[in-house]
Protein backbone atom coordinates (compact mmCIF):
# COMPACT_ATOMS: atom_id res chain seq x y z
CA UNK A 1 0.00 0.00 0.00
CA UNK A 2 1.30 3.46 -0.94
CA UNK A 3 1.90 5.89 1.93
CA UNK A 4 -1.15 7.99 2.77
CA UNK A 5 -0.96 11.71 1.96
CA UNK A 6 -2.90 12.52 5.13
CA UNK A 7 -3.35 10.70 8.46
CA UNK A 8 -7.08 11.53 8.67
CA UNK A 9 -9.99 13.06 6.80
CA UNK A 10 -9.96 16.26 8.93
CA UNK A 11 -6.23 16.59 8.24
CA UNK A 12 -7.00 16.42 4.50
CA UNK A 13 -9.70 19.08 4.79
CA UNK A 14 -7.64 21.56 6.82
CA UNK A 15 -4.66 21.10 4.51
CA UNK A 16 -6.92 22.08 1.57
CA UNK A 17 -8.38 24.92 3.65
CA UNK A 18 -4.93 26.38 4.30
CA UNK A 19 -4.10 26.21 0.59
CA UNK A 20 -7.48 27.59 -0.56
CA UNK A 21 -8.65 29.94 2.19
CA UNK A 22 -10.91 32.12 0.04
CA UNK A 23 -11.83 29.45 -2.52
CA UNK A 24 -15.45 28.26 -2.48
CA UNK A 25 -16.01 24.96 -0.67
CA UNK A 26 -19.81 24.92 -0.45
CA UNK A 27 -22.63 26.16 -2.68
CA UNK A 28 -26.09 26.03 -1.16
CA UNK A 29 -29.51 27.64 -1.47
CA UNK A 30 -31.07 29.62 1.33
CA UNK A 31 -34.24 31.73 1.26
CA UNK A 32 -34.43 31.39 -2.52
CA UNK A 33 -30.86 32.53 -3.25
CA UNK A 34 -27.68 30.61 -3.99
CA UNK A 35 -24.88 31.32 -1.52
CA UNK A 36 -21.22 30.36 -1.36
CA UNK A 37 -19.06 29.54 1.63
CA UNK A 38 -15.27 29.56 1.47
CA UNK A 39 -12.91 26.93 2.84
CA UNK A 40 -11.94 29.44 5.52
CA UNK A 41 -15.53 30.00 6.66
CA UNK A 42 -16.48 26.30 6.46
CA UNK A 43 -13.34 25.44 8.44
CA UNK A 44 -14.22 28.00 11.12
CA UNK A 45 -17.72 26.53 11.52
CA UNK A 46 -16.33 22.98 11.61
CA UNK A 47 -13.94 23.91 14.45
CA UNK A 48 -16.74 25.67 16.35
CA UNK A 49 -19.01 22.62 16.11
CA UNK A 50 -16.12 20.36 17.10
CA UNK A 51 -15.47 22.64 20.10
CA UNK A 52 -19.14 22.48 21.05
CA UNK A 53 -19.01 18.68 20.93
CA UNK A 54 -15.94 18.72 23.19
CA UNK A 55 -17.88 20.86 25.68
CA UNK A 56 -20.68 18.29 25.59
CA UNK A 57 -18.11 15.70 26.65
CA UNK A 58 -17.32 14.08 23.28
CA UNK A 59 -13.81 12.67 23.26
CA UNK A 60 -11.70 10.57 20.89
CA UNK A 61 -13.51 7.40 19.86
CA UNK A 62 -17.01 8.53 20.89
CA UNK A 63 -19.89 8.01 18.45
CA UNK A 64 -22.10 10.85 17.17
CA UNK A 65 -25.08 10.30 14.84
CA UNK A 66 -26.46 12.48 12.02
CA UNK A 67 -30.04 12.17 10.73
CA UNK A 68 -30.64 14.65 7.93
CA UNK A 69 -31.27 15.12 4.25
CA UNK A 70 -28.25 16.10 2.13
CA UNK A 71 -27.30 19.68 2.97
CA UNK A 72 -24.37 21.85 4.06
CA UNK A 73 -24.87 21.17 7.78
CA UNK A 74 -24.41 17.44 7.14
CA UNK A 75 -20.92 18.05 5.75
CA UNK A 76 -19.96 20.53 8.46
CA UNK A 77 -21.12 18.25 11.28
CA UNK A 78 -19.52 15.15 9.75
CA UNK A 79 -16.14 16.87 9.52
CA UNK A 80 -16.62 18.41 12.98
CA UNK A 81 -17.38 15.06 14.62
CA UNK A 82 -14.22 13.60 13.14
CA UNK A 83 -12.18 16.72 13.96
CA UNK A 84 -13.21 16.23 17.61
CA UNK A 85 -11.84 12.68 17.34
CA UNK A 86 -15.29 11.14 17.15
CA UNK A 87 -16.90 8.63 14.82
CA UNK A 88 -19.83 9.64 12.57
CA UNK A 89 -22.90 7.40 12.49
CA UNK A 90 -25.20 8.33 9.56
CA UNK A 91 -28.94 7.57 9.78
CA UNK A 92 -31.34 7.69 6.82
CA UNK A 93 -34.32 10.01 7.01
CA UNK A 94 -37.56 8.06 6.56
CA UNK A 95 -36.54 4.67 7.94
CA UNK A 96 -38.87 3.13 10.58
CA UNK A 97 -38.58 4.68 14.08
CA UNK A 98 -37.64 1.28 15.53
CA UNK A 99 -34.66 1.11 13.16
CA UNK A 100 -33.53 4.61 14.17
CA UNK A 101 -33.66 3.57 17.83
CA UNK A 102 -31.75 0.36 17.07
CA UNK A 103 -28.93 2.21 15.28
CA UNK A 104 -28.63 4.85 18.01
CA UNK A 105 -28.46 2.21 20.73
CA UNK A 106 -26.34 -0.35 18.88
CA UNK A 107 -23.78 2.27 17.83
CA UNK A 108 -23.45 3.72 21.38
CA UNK A 109 -24.01 7.20 19.94
CA UNK A 110 -23.87 9.91 22.61
CA UNK A 111 -25.09 12.89 20.59
CA UNK A 112 -27.59 13.07 17.73
CA UNK A 113 -27.64 15.79 15.08
CA UNK A 114 -31.08 15.95 13.45
CA UNK A 115 -32.32 18.20 10.65
CA UNK A 116 -35.90 18.54 11.92
CA UNK A 117 -37.52 17.55 15.20
CA UNK A 118 -40.36 15.86 13.32
CA UNK A 119 -37.89 13.18 12.16
CA UNK A 120 -37.85 11.95 15.76
CA UNK A 121 -41.59 11.42 15.96
CA UNK A 122 -42.26 7.97 17.50
CA UNK A 123 -38.49 7.43 17.93
CA UNK A 124 -37.58 6.15 21.37
CA UNK A 125 -34.23 7.73 22.18
CA UNK A 126 -31.96 5.29 24.04
CA UNK A 127 -30.31 6.26 27.33
CA UNK A 128 -26.91 6.62 25.69
CA UNK A 129 -28.09 9.77 23.82
CA UNK A 130 -27.00 12.69 26.03
CA UNK A 131 -27.91 15.56 23.69
CA UNK A 132 -29.91 16.29 20.54
CA UNK A 133 -28.76 19.07 18.21
CA UNK A 134 -31.30 20.43 15.68
CA UNK A 135 -30.31 22.10 12.38
CA UNK A 136 -33.47 24.07 11.59
CA UNK A 137 -33.98 26.87 14.11
CA UNK A 138 -37.37 27.77 12.62
CA UNK A 139 -38.67 24.20 12.92
CA UNK A 140 -40.28 23.68 16.32
CA UNK A 141 -42.43 20.70 15.39
CA UNK A 142 -42.40 17.85 17.88
CA UNK A 143 -40.80 17.51 21.28
CA UNK A 144 -37.53 16.05 22.46
CA UNK A 145 -37.42 14.66 25.97
CA UNK A 146 -34.67 15.91 28.24
CA UNK A 147 -32.98 19.24 28.84
CA UNK A 148 -30.09 18.76 26.41
CA UNK A 149 -31.86 19.86 23.22
CA UNK A 150 -30.32 22.82 21.43
CA UNK A 151 -30.01 24.30 17.97
CA UNK A 152 -26.82 23.94 15.94
CA UNK A 153 -26.01 27.67 16.17
CA UNK A 154 -25.98 27.48 19.97
CA UNK A 155 -23.61 24.51 19.82
CA UNK A 156 -21.30 26.53 17.57
CA UNK A 157 -21.44 29.46 20.00
CA UNK A 158 -20.42 27.10 22.79
CA UNK A 159 -17.35 25.95 20.89
CA UNK A 160 -16.07 29.18 19.37
CA UNK A 161 -13.60 29.92 22.16
CA UNK A 162 -11.79 26.57 22.09
CA UNK A 163 -10.71 26.28 18.42
CA UNK A 164 -7.11 25.89 19.52
CA UNK A 165 -7.98 22.87 21.66
CA UNK A 166 -9.14 20.80 18.66
CA UNK A 167 -6.16 18.51 18.09
CA UNK A 168 -6.43 17.20 14.53
CA UNK A 169 -2.94 15.68 14.84
CA UNK A 170 -4.13 13.26 17.53
CA UNK A 171 -6.33 11.38 15.02
CA UNK A 172 -4.62 8.25 13.71
CA UNK A 173 -5.22 6.47 10.36
CA UNK A 174 -6.43 3.39 12.26
CA UNK A 175 -9.09 5.38 14.19
CA UNK A 176 -12.70 4.86 13.17
CA UNK A 177 -13.97 7.58 10.86
CA UNK A 178 -17.51 6.28 10.56
CA UNK A 179 -19.86 3.39 11.26
CA UNK A 180 -22.27 3.08 8.33
CA UNK A 181 -25.31 0.89 8.87
CA UNK A 182 -26.22 -1.04 5.76
CA UNK A 183 -29.83 -0.47 4.76
CA UNK A 184 -29.46 -3.67 2.77
CA UNK A 185 -32.19 -5.66 1.11
CA UNK A 186 -32.41 -8.32 3.84
CA UNK A 187 -31.87 -8.72 7.55
CA UNK A 188 -31.01 -6.48 10.51
CA UNK A 189 -28.81 -3.42 9.81
CA UNK A 190 -25.11 -4.08 10.35
CA UNK A 191 -22.70 -1.32 11.32
CA UNK A 192 -19.78 -1.27 8.89
CA UNK A 193 -16.65 0.06 10.64
CA UNK A 194 -14.48 2.20 8.37
CA UNK A 195 -11.22 3.76 9.50
CA UNK A 196 -9.64 6.95 8.19
CA UNK A 197 -7.13 4.73 6.39
CA UNK A 198 -9.92 2.75 4.66
CA UNK A 199 -11.53 5.91 3.32
CA UNK A 200 -8.34 7.81 2.47
CA UNK A 201 -6.98 4.89 0.46
CA UNK A 202 -10.24 4.63 -1.49
CA UNK A 203 -10.56 8.35 -2.25
CA UNK A 204 -6.89 8.61 -3.22
CA UNK A 205 -7.32 5.74 -5.71
CA UNK A 206 -10.55 7.23 -7.12
CA UNK A 207 -8.82 10.61 -7.50
CA UNK A 208 -6.17 9.02 -9.72
CA UNK A 209 -8.92 7.96 -12.14
CA UNK A 210 -11.43 10.80 -11.82
CA UNK A 211 -8.72 13.44 -11.69
CA UNK A 212 -9.92 16.80 -10.32
CA UNK A 213 -9.69 19.74 -12.72
CA UNK A 214 -9.66 23.49 -12.20
CA UNK A 215 -13.22 24.80 -12.05
CA UNK A 216 -14.70 21.46 -10.95
CA UNK A 217 -17.93 21.50 -8.93
CA UNK A 218 -19.39 18.23 -7.64
CA UNK A 219 -23.18 18.00 -7.33
CA UNK A 220 -24.64 16.45 -4.18
CA UNK A 221 -28.16 15.06 -4.07
CA UNK A 222 -27.47 11.46 -3.03
CA UNK A 223 -28.19 10.73 0.66
CA UNK A 224 -25.02 11.21 2.70
CA UNK A 225 -26.19 8.33 4.91
CA UNK A 226 -25.24 6.08 1.97
CA UNK A 227 -21.55 5.43 1.37
CA UNK A 228 -21.81 6.42 -2.32
CA UNK A 229 -23.30 9.78 -1.35
CA UNK A 230 -20.67 10.22 1.35
CA UNK A 231 -17.96 9.74 -1.29
CA UNK A 232 -18.90 13.27 -2.46
CA UNK A 233 -17.77 14.70 0.90
CA UNK A 234 -14.59 12.60 0.90
CA UNK A 235 -13.69 13.51 -2.70
CA UNK A 236 -14.38 17.23 -2.21
CA UNK A 237 -12.47 17.31 1.08
CA UNK A 238 -9.48 15.40 -0.27
CA UNK A 239 -9.16 17.37 -3.51
CA UNK A 240 -10.41 20.83 -2.56
CA UNK A 241 -13.38 20.59 -4.94
CA UNK A 242 -16.52 22.69 -4.20
CA UNK A 243 -19.75 20.85 -3.31
CA UNK A 244 -23.09 22.15 -4.66
CA UNK A 245 -26.07 20.85 -2.67
CA UNK A 246 -29.38 20.01 -4.29
CA UNK A 247 -32.62 21.11 -2.64
CA UNK A 248 -33.91 17.56 -3.03
CA UNK A 249 -34.84 14.89 -5.54
CA UNK A 250 -37.66 16.90 -7.10
CA UNK A 251 -35.40 19.87 -7.86
CA UNK A 252 -32.31 18.13 -9.26
CA UNK A 253 -32.70 19.42 -12.83
CA UNK A 254 -33.63 22.93 -11.72
CA UNK A 255 -30.65 23.10 -9.33
CA UNK A 256 -28.19 21.58 -11.76
CA UNK A 257 -29.01 24.30 -14.31
CA UNK A 258 -28.34 26.95 -11.65
CA UNK A 259 -25.02 25.70 -10.27
CA UNK A 260 -23.64 24.14 -13.48
CA UNK A 261 -21.58 21.31 -11.94
CA UNK A 262 -18.89 19.35 -13.76
CA UNK A 263 -19.19 16.08 -11.79
CA UNK A 264 -22.53 14.35 -11.25
CA UNK A 265 -22.58 11.14 -9.18
CA UNK A 266 -25.96 9.39 -9.14
CA UNK A 267 -27.83 6.10 -9.10
CA UNK A 268 -29.11 4.53 -12.33
CA UNK A 269 -32.77 5.37 -11.77
CA UNK A 270 -32.09 9.12 -12.09
CA UNK A 271 -30.43 8.63 -15.49
CA UNK A 272 -33.24 6.30 -16.54
CA UNK A 273 -35.89 8.86 -15.55
CA UNK A 274 -34.02 11.62 -17.40
CA UNK A 275 -33.85 9.45 -20.52
CA UNK A 276 -37.56 8.59 -20.25
CA UNK A 277 -38.46 12.27 -19.91
CA UNK A 278 -36.31 13.26 -22.89
CA UNK A 279 -37.84 10.48 -24.99
CA UNK A 280 -41.38 11.40 -23.91
CA UNK A 281 -40.84 15.05 -24.90
CA UNK A 282 -39.53 13.91 -28.28
CA UNK A 283 -42.67 11.85 -28.89
CA UNK A 284 -44.90 14.95 -28.69
CA UNK A 285 -44.90 15.15 -32.50
CA UNK A 286 -43.98 12.78 -35.36
CA UNK A 287 -41.27 15.18 -36.59
CA UNK A 288 -39.60 15.45 -33.17
CA UNK A 289 -39.80 11.71 -32.72
CA UNK A 290 -38.01 11.05 -36.02
CA UNK A 291 -35.29 13.59 -35.17
CA UNK A 292 -34.79 11.96 -31.76
CA UNK A 293 -34.59 8.46 -33.27
CA UNK A 294 -32.01 9.69 -35.77
CA UNK A 295 -29.97 11.38 -33.01
CA UNK A 296 -30.14 8.36 -30.69
CA UNK A 297 -28.98 6.04 -33.47
CA UNK A 298 -26.05 8.28 -34.48
CA UNK A 299 -25.17 8.91 -30.83
CA UNK A 300 -24.96 5.16 -30.16
CA UNK A 301 -22.58 4.71 -33.13
CA UNK A 302 -20.50 7.70 -31.99
CA UNK A 303 -20.35 6.30 -28.43
CA UNK A 304 -19.02 2.96 -29.70
CA UNK A 305 -16.17 4.68 -31.56
CA UNK A 306 -15.45 6.76 -28.46
CA UNK A 307 -15.47 3.64 -26.26
CA UNK A 308 -12.92 1.92 -28.47
CA UNK A 309 -10.88 5.14 -28.94
CA UNK A 310 -11.11 4.68 -32.70
CA UNK A 311 -11.10 7.45 -35.35
CA UNK A 312 -14.65 8.46 -36.26
CA UNK A 313 -15.44 8.17 -40.01
CA UNK A 314 -16.18 11.53 -41.68
CA UNK A 315 -19.77 10.63 -42.62
CA UNK A 316 -20.53 9.70 -38.99
CA UNK A 317 -19.01 12.97 -37.80
CA UNK A 318 -21.18 14.98 -40.18
CA UNK A 319 -24.32 13.15 -39.04
CA UNK A 320 -23.28 13.52 -35.40
CA UNK A 321 -22.83 17.29 -35.73
CA UNK A 322 -26.39 17.54 -37.05
CA UNK A 323 -27.69 15.35 -34.19
CA UNK A 324 -25.70 17.42 -31.71
CA UNK A 325 -27.15 20.69 -32.94
CA UNK A 326 -30.73 19.41 -33.02
CA UNK A 327 -30.79 17.25 -29.86
CA UNK A 328 -27.63 16.65 -27.83
CA UNK A 329 -26.60 20.27 -27.23
CA UNK A 330 -30.05 20.87 -25.72
CA UNK A 331 -29.67 17.87 -23.41
CA UNK A 332 -26.30 19.13 -22.19
CA UNK A 333 -27.85 22.52 -21.52
CA UNK A 334 -30.53 20.87 -19.37
CA UNK A 335 -27.69 19.35 -17.32
CA UNK A 336 -26.12 22.76 -16.81
CA UNK A 337 -23.84 22.77 -19.85
CA UNK A 338 -20.59 21.95 -17.98
CA UNK A 339 -20.93 18.27 -17.01
CA UNK A 340 -17.73 16.46 -17.93
CA UNK A 341 -18.43 13.19 -16.12
CA UNK A 342 -21.49 11.39 -14.80
CA UNK A 343 -20.75 8.52 -12.44
CA UNK A 344 -23.34 5.80 -11.91
CA UNK A 345 -23.25 3.46 -8.93
CA UNK A 346 -25.40 1.76 -6.32
CA UNK A 347 -26.94 -0.66 -8.84
CA UNK A 348 -26.47 -1.83 -12.43
CA UNK A 349 -27.38 0.68 -15.15
CA UNK A 350 -28.92 -0.54 -18.42
CA UNK A 351 -26.21 -0.29 -21.13
CA UNK A 352 -28.46 1.65 -23.52
CA UNK A 353 -28.81 4.45 -20.94
CA UNK A 354 -25.03 4.81 -20.50
CA UNK A 355 -24.60 4.65 -24.28
CA UNK A 356 -27.25 7.35 -24.84
CA UNK A 357 -25.71 9.91 -22.48
CA UNK A 358 -22.17 9.20 -23.63
CA UNK A 359 -23.37 9.64 -27.22
CA UNK A 360 -24.94 12.94 -26.19
CA UNK A 361 -21.56 14.24 -25.05
CA UNK A 362 -22.06 13.52 -21.34
CA UNK A 363 -19.65 10.68 -20.59
CA UNK A 364 -21.35 8.30 -18.16
CA UNK A 365 -19.05 5.91 -16.29
CA UNK A 366 -20.46 2.98 -14.36
CA UNK A 367 -18.67 1.93 -11.19
CA UNK A 368 -19.03 -0.55 -8.37
CA UNK A 369 -18.49 -0.57 -4.64
CA UNK A 370 -19.93 -1.58 -1.32
CA UNK A 371 -20.27 -0.03 2.10
CA UNK A 372 -17.81 -2.68 3.30
CA UNK A 373 -15.15 -1.43 0.85
CA UNK A 374 -15.59 2.28 1.74
CA UNK A 375 -17.40 2.80 -1.58
CA UNK A 376 -15.67 2.45 -4.97
CA UNK A 377 -13.45 -0.53 -5.83
CA UNK A 378 -14.03 -0.64 -9.60
CA UNK A 379 -14.97 1.92 -12.24
CA UNK A 380 -14.77 2.43 -15.98
CA UNK A 381 -12.15 4.88 -17.19
CA UNK A 382 -12.83 8.02 -19.17
CA UNK A 383 -10.78 6.70 -22.09
CA UNK A 384 -11.23 2.98 -21.46
CA UNK A 385 -14.74 1.77 -20.78
CA UNK A 386 -17.27 -0.86 -21.80
CA UNK A 387 -21.03 -0.44 -21.70
CA UNK A 388 -22.63 -3.00 -19.40
CA UNK A 389 -19.45 -3.36 -17.36
CA UNK A 390 -18.84 -2.05 -13.84
CA UNK A 391 -15.28 -1.32 -14.93
CA UNK A 392 -11.76 -2.21 -13.89
CA UNK A 393 -10.37 -2.36 -10.34
CA UNK A 394 -9.10 0.97 -9.03
CA UNK A 395 -5.38 1.18 -8.15
CA UNK A 396 -4.41 -0.99 -5.18
CA UNK A 397 -7.50 -3.21 -5.31
CA UNK A 398 -7.13 -6.92 -6.04
CA UNK A 399 -10.06 -8.89 -7.43
CA UNK A 400 -10.71 -12.50 -8.32
CA UNK A 401 -13.75 -14.60 -9.12
CA UNK A 402 -14.48 -17.64 -6.95
CA UNK A 403 -15.55 -20.97 -8.45
CA UNK A 404 -19.22 -20.17 -7.85
CA UNK A 405 -18.86 -16.77 -9.57
CA UNK A 406 -18.68 -14.64 -6.41
CA UNK A 407 -16.43 -11.57 -6.57
CA UNK A 408 -13.66 -11.59 -3.95
CA UNK A 409 -11.67 -8.49 -2.99
CA UNK A 410 -8.47 -7.58 -1.19
CA UNK A 411 -7.88 -3.90 -0.55
CA UNK A 412 -6.73 -1.47 2.18
CA UNK A 413 -10.23 0.03 1.86
CA UNK A 414 -11.98 -3.12 3.13
CA UNK A 415 -13.77 -2.52 6.45
CA UNK A 416 -12.53 -3.31 9.95
CA UNK A 417 -15.62 -5.50 10.43
CA UNK A 418 -19.22 -5.17 11.62
CA UNK A 419 -19.68 -3.28 14.89
CA UNK A 420 -20.32 -5.69 17.79
CA UNK A 421 -20.75 -8.58 15.33
CA UNK A 422 -17.52 -10.62 15.31
CA UNK A 423 -19.20 -13.77 13.99
CA UNK A 424 -20.89 -11.90 11.13
CA UNK A 425 -17.56 -10.22 10.37
CA UNK A 426 -15.67 -13.51 10.11
CA UNK A 427 -18.31 -14.98 7.79
CA UNK A 428 -17.57 -12.45 5.02
CA UNK A 429 -13.88 -13.28 4.75
CA UNK A 430 -12.20 -16.35 3.29
CA UNK A 431 -9.55 -18.14 5.34
CA UNK A 432 -6.82 -16.37 3.38
CA UNK A 433 -8.30 -12.90 3.88
CA UNK A 434 -10.38 -12.20 0.76
CA UNK A 435 -13.58 -10.21 1.33
CA UNK A 436 -16.65 -12.00 -0.02
CA UNK A 437 -18.83 -9.40 -1.77
CA UNK A 438 -21.90 -11.61 -2.21
CA UNK A 439 -22.10 -10.49 -5.85
CA UNK A 440 -21.99 -12.84 -8.83
CA UNK A 441 -19.85 -11.48 -11.64
CA UNK A 442 -18.01 -12.38 -14.81
CA UNK A 443 -14.60 -11.05 -15.82
CA UNK A 444 -13.48 -10.70 -19.44
CA UNK A 445 -9.98 -11.14 -20.86
CA UNK A 446 -9.14 -7.44 -20.26
CA UNK A 447 -10.19 -7.58 -16.62
CA UNK A 448 -13.52 -5.73 -17.03
CA UNK A 449 -16.09 -6.90 -14.48
CA UNK A 450 -19.73 -7.62 -15.37
CA UNK A 451 -22.31 -7.73 -12.57
CA UNK A 452 -24.75 -10.62 -12.85
CA UNK A 453 -26.66 -10.45 -9.59
CA UNK A 454 -26.60 -10.73 -5.82
CA UNK A 455 -25.70 -14.22 -4.63
CA UNK A 456 -28.47 -14.11 -2.01
CA UNK A 457 -30.99 -13.12 -4.69
CA UNK A 458 -30.23 -16.10 -6.94
CA UNK A 459 -33.44 -18.01 -7.53
CA UNK A 460 -33.18 -21.79 -7.47
CA UNK A 461 -36.32 -23.24 -9.04
CA UNK A 462 -37.82 -26.60 -8.07
CA UNK A 463 -36.19 -27.97 -11.24
CA UNK A 464 -32.75 -26.96 -9.91
CA UNK A 465 -32.18 -24.07 -12.32
CA UNK A 466 -30.14 -21.14 -10.92
CA UNK A 467 -31.45 -17.77 -12.13
CA UNK A 468 -30.16 -14.24 -11.45
CA UNK A 469 -33.32 -12.09 -11.52
CA UNK A 470 -31.66 -8.64 -11.75
CA UNK A 471 -30.89 -8.67 -15.51
CA UNK A 472 -34.46 -9.75 -16.29
CA UNK A 473 -35.90 -7.07 -13.99
CA UNK A 474 -33.71 -4.40 -15.58
CA UNK A 475 -34.86 -5.39 -19.06
CA UNK A 476 -38.52 -5.16 -18.05
CA UNK A 477 -37.93 -1.78 -16.37
CA UNK A 478 -36.63 -0.33 -19.65
CA UNK A 479 -40.26 0.40 -20.49
CA UNK A 480 -41.22 3.87 -19.23
CA UNK A 481 -44.55 2.64 -17.84
CA UNK A 482 -42.88 0.15 -15.50
CA UNK A 483 -41.31 1.75 -12.43
CA UNK A 484 -40.14 -1.41 -10.63
CA UNK A 485 -40.19 -5.16 -11.11
CA UNK A 486 -39.62 -7.89 -8.52
CA UNK A 487 -39.24 -11.49 -9.68
CA UNK A 488 -39.82 -14.54 -7.47
CA UNK A 489 -39.62 -18.30 -7.98
CA UNK A 490 -37.36 -19.84 -5.33
CA UNK A 491 -38.21 -23.56 -5.00
CA UNK A 492 -41.10 -23.05 -7.40
CA UNK A 493 -41.68 -24.52 -10.87
CA UNK A 494 -41.58 -21.15 -12.68
CA UNK A 495 -40.95 -17.43 -12.28
CA UNK A 496 -43.59 -14.86 -11.39
CA UNK A 497 -43.33 -11.07 -11.18
CA UNK A 498 -44.83 -8.17 -9.29
CA UNK A 499 -44.97 -4.94 -11.29
CA UNK A 500 -45.15 -1.39 -9.92
CA UNK A 501 -46.15 1.31 -12.42
CA UNK A 502 -44.88 4.84 -12.93
CA UNK A 503 -47.84 7.05 -12.02
CA UNK A 504 -46.91 9.91 -14.36
CA UNK A 505 -46.46 7.57 -17.33
CA UNK A 506 -49.63 5.69 -16.39
CA UNK A 507 -51.70 8.88 -16.60
CA UNK A 508 -50.18 9.67 -20.03
CA UNK A 509 -50.89 6.10 -21.15
CA UNK A 510 -54.49 6.36 -19.93
CA UNK A 511 -55.06 9.68 -21.68
CA UNK A 512 -53.71 8.34 -24.97
CA UNK A 513 -56.21 5.49 -24.77
CA UNK A 514 -59.20 7.50 -23.55
CA UNK A 515 -59.04 6.21 -19.95
CA UNK A 516 -58.21 9.51 -18.23
CA UNK A 517 -61.26 9.50 -15.91
CA UNK A 518 -60.09 6.37 -14.10
CA UNK A 519 -58.13 6.40 -10.81
CA UNK A 520 -54.60 4.97 -10.43
CA UNK A 521 -56.04 1.90 -8.70
CA UNK A 522 -58.64 1.36 -11.43
CA UNK A 523 -56.07 1.84 -14.19
CA UNK A 524 -53.71 -0.68 -12.58
CA UNK A 525 -56.50 -3.26 -12.74
CA UNK A 526 -57.72 -2.38 -16.24
CA UNK A 527 -57.45 -4.92 -19.02
CA UNK A 528 -55.82 -2.37 -21.36
CA UNK A 529 -52.95 -1.73 -18.95
CA UNK A 530 -52.60 -5.41 -18.15
CA UNK A 531 -52.37 -6.33 -21.84
CA UNK A 532 -49.68 -3.69 -22.36
CA UNK A 533 -47.60 -4.97 -19.44
CA UNK A 534 -48.04 -8.51 -20.74
CA UNK A 535 -46.69 -7.42 -24.14
CA UNK A 536 -43.58 -5.99 -22.43
CA UNK A 537 -43.00 -9.23 -20.51
CA UNK A 538 -43.65 -11.31 -23.64
CA UNK A 539 -40.93 -9.36 -25.50
CA UNK A 540 -38.45 -10.03 -22.71
CA UNK A 541 -39.45 -13.70 -22.49
CA UNK A 542 -38.93 -14.15 -26.22
CA UNK A 543 -35.13 -13.92 -25.96
CA UNK A 544 -34.72 -16.07 -22.84
CA UNK A 545 -34.64 -19.83 -22.21
CA UNK A 546 -37.89 -21.33 -20.92
CA UNK A 547 -36.73 -21.53 -17.29
CA UNK A 548 -35.92 -17.77 -17.26
CA UNK A 549 -39.33 -16.74 -18.60
CA UNK A 550 -41.96 -15.09 -16.43
CA UNK A 551 -45.10 -17.19 -16.51
CA UNK A 552 -47.41 -14.99 -14.45
CA UNK A 553 -47.46 -11.44 -13.13
CA UNK A 554 -49.58 -9.10 -11.06
CA UNK A 555 -49.69 -5.30 -11.12
CA UNK A 556 -49.44 -3.58 -7.74
CA UNK A 557 -51.41 -0.31 -7.63
CA UNK A 558 -49.14 1.24 -4.98
CA UNK A 559 -45.89 2.91 -6.03
CA UNK A 560 -42.84 1.45 -4.29
CA UNK A 561 -40.65 4.03 -2.59
CA UNK A 562 -37.92 4.28 0.05
CA UNK A 563 -40.41 6.07 2.30
CA UNK A 564 -42.92 3.21 2.17
CA UNK A 565 -40.15 0.66 2.69
CA UNK A 566 -40.09 -1.34 -0.55
CA UNK A 567 -36.93 0.35 -1.86
CA UNK A 568 -33.60 1.14 -0.26
CA UNK A 569 -32.57 4.83 -0.22
CA UNK A 570 -30.59 4.13 -3.41
CA UNK A 571 -33.78 2.78 -5.02
CA UNK A 572 -32.97 -0.93 -4.97
CA UNK A 573 -35.87 -3.31 -4.39
CA UNK A 574 -36.07 -4.94 -0.95
CA UNK A 575 -37.18 -8.40 -2.04
CA UNK A 576 -37.75 -9.85 1.43
CA UNK A 577 -40.07 -6.99 2.44
CA UNK A 578 -41.97 -7.08 -0.84
CA UNK A 579 -42.43 -10.84 -0.50
CA UNK A 580 -43.67 -10.42 3.07
CA UNK A 581 -46.06 -7.62 2.10
CA UNK A 582 -47.47 -9.37 -0.98
CA UNK A 583 -47.01 -13.01 -0.01
CA UNK A 584 -50.68 -13.91 -0.61
CA UNK A 585 -50.61 -12.40 -4.13
CA UNK A 586 -47.34 -14.19 -5.00
CA UNK A 587 -48.46 -17.57 -3.68
CA UNK A 588 -51.82 -17.23 -5.46
CA UNK A 589 -49.96 -17.13 -8.79
CA UNK A 590 -48.79 -20.67 -8.04
CA UNK A 591 -51.90 -22.08 -6.41
CA UNK A 592 -54.04 -21.01 -9.37
CA UNK A 593 -51.89 -22.87 -11.92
Amino acid sequence: MAELRFPSIPAAFFRQARLNLEKTFEIYKKNGSWLKRSFKDSGSRILSIAGGLRKLGIKNGDKVAIMSQTRSEWTLCDLAIQSAGGTTVPIYVGIPPSEVSFILENSDSQVLFVEKLKYLKDVKLPRNIKAVIVFDTADQEGKVEGEDFLHLQKLEDLGKDIHQEIDIDSIKPSDLSTIVYTSGTTGVPKGVMLSHKNILFMVDSVSKIIVPCDGDVIFAWLPFAHIFGRLIIFYATYNGVPIAYSEGLAKILENIQDVKPTLFPSVPRIYEKAYERIKAQASSSPAKEKIFEFAEKIGAIYAEYKKDAEPIPPHILVAYRIADKLVFSKIRKVFGGRIRLCISGGAAIPPHIARFFTGAGITLLEGYGLTETASVVAVNREKKFKFGSIGLPIPGVEMKVAEDGELLIKSPSVMQGYYKMPEESSKVFTEDGWFKTGDIVEMDEEGFIYFKGRKKNIIVTSFGKNIAPEPIELEIQKDALIESCAIFGDEKPYLVALISLNKEELMKFAESRGLKEKSISELSKSQVVREYVKSVIDRVNLHRPSYERIHKFEIIPEEWTAETGELTPTLKVKKHLIYKKYKDIIEAMYSSS
